[in-house]
């Protein structure tokens, strides 16, 4: 039987592969659409999804089992993590492309272990910081140098929305912990995508944005769907990851995703490797070995 931490420790890597398809789906309905109507229309699916899964399996009484303070804070969670942490990556990724982007963004299991370490309790471990140390730097020598961009680029609002973004991820995954030792993470996803959707339609943004869903083609909307159905499967693995694997593991973990991102966006969009790509990955490989030790 899997131990449990090596359950969230595979959920994390999960999420990461999923985000990575995630944000590369999202890049590409941006133009037509903007982030913030793609962010909603993702939530509203993935969110419409799990709903209809724990009602149909464990009954709508689940939700009732929760105490008002775990809601509150799944509330706080998720208004931070995707209202704002997802929709101003989304946006930089259009400033600086997915690798660069994703890659400042992901440096979120940084504050994450230092906030759980200063509010939850959770232990600082010489693996962990060994680990979490290998896989950050890993990650910046994947896409280093940062400097190499194009003169219309507007690079330092898409530094600030990526760093932006990395600190909104590092303050859900704390708040997300004492949630989930009162539900687990089907049910806790089920109530956090929908109040996300519930935020973002009722943005001006997305009023102003959403004219747009009715001029979308069959194959944007066939990828919106698939955005909506890996967004509630990445959301569930990682809400797992942090459940049994505790914030600093799976922050770690699941901050891996430009590794699975930056291929693909040089498949997909033409976004250049830098020669230090390889050495990168091996660095972070050693790094998540390295956590898990």
């Amino acid at each position: 039987m899997i131990a449990e931490t090596t359950l969230g420790a595979l959920a994390a890597l999960g999420s990461a592969l999923t985000w990575a398809v995630t944000s590369l789906l999202a890049r590409s309905l941006q133009p037509g659409l903007g982030s913030v109507v793609v962010n909603a229309a993702r939530s509203t699916v993935g969110g419409a999804l799990l709903l209809g899964w724990v009602a149909a399996t464990v009954g709508v009484g689940a939700f009732a089992a929760a105490s008002t303070s775990a809601l509150a804070l799944l509330a706080l969670s998720i208004v931070t993590a995707i209202a704002i942490g997802d929709t101003v990556c989304f946006e930089s990724m259009h400033l600086l492309g997915v690798g660069r982007a994703m890659t400042i963004a992901m440096t979120y299991p940084v504050g994450a272990t230092a906030l759980a370490a200063a509010f939850l309790g959770e232990p600082i471990t010489l693996p962990i910081v060994a680990g979490a140390l290998l896989t950050l730097g890993g990650i910046v020598l994947i896409v280093a140098p940062w400097a190499e961009r194009t003169p219309d680029e507007r690079f330092w609002l898409g530094v600030g929305m990526a760093t932006l973004a990395s600190l909104a991820w590092a303050v859900s995954a704390v708040l997300l912990k004492p949630p989930l030792r009162e539900m687990d993470a089907v049910t806790t996803q089920a109530i956090r995508l929908p109040l996300a959707a519930i935020v973002l339609w009722a943005t001006p943004w997305a009023r102003v944005g959403a004219s747009g869903l009715g001029r979308t083609g069959g194959a944007a909307l066939v990828r919106l769907v698939a955005l909506g159905v890996l967004t509630a499967l990445s959301s569930v693995m990682f809400v797992a990851s942090v459940k049994y694997a505790g914030v600093a593991v799976s922050t770690v973990l699941s901050s891996t995703a430009p590794m699975f991102a930056i291929p693909l966006a040089r498949v997909f969009f033409g976004e250049r490797l830098s020669r230090t790509a390889l050495l990168g990955a091996s660095v972070t490989i050693a790094g998540i070995v390295v956590l898990q030790l």
